[in-house]
């Protein structure tokens, strides 16, 4: 099986590109790319969107399965969690696709499901 490259269909959200960039900062504990990402007491993290909202958010990594991904090794990682920005809360879920040899993210999506308002 031959992988191609192609351009996404569709241009990312801030949110999502946010909470992917955690996701990955989250698989490899080291310093997020693009945007800054602090922990907070709790066991949360922040981040901030371009527009200024602020972002909290917890992601639990599940251990996945070796798999392949064209010819190389790979585990697949499931990561799920909690988003919320200001009173808006999602779900989290992901699958994380890490190339053993290498350690490289070969792909990571970012499915977000909003749980509605959050009470203050």
């Amino acid at each position: 099986m031959t992988t191609i490259w192609q351009a996404p269909a569709q241009a990312s959200d801030p949110l999502s590109e946010v909470v992917i960039e955690a996701i990955r900062s989250q698989v490899f504990p080291i310093q997020p790319v693009g945007v800054p990402i602090a922990q907070t007491p709790g066991g949360w993290r922040e981040a901030q969107l371009p527009d200024g909202r602020t972002i909290r958010m917890t992601l639990v990594i599940a251990p996945g399965e070796q798999a392949r991904f064209g010819a190389r090794a790979c585990a697949s990682m499931r990561v799920s969690g909690q988003v919320s920005v200001d009173d808006a809360g999602f779900r989290v879920a992901s699958e994380v696709i890490v190339d053993l040899a290498t350690r490289a993210i070969l792909s990571c999506d970012c499915r977000l499901e909003s749980v509605g308002r959050l009470a203050r």
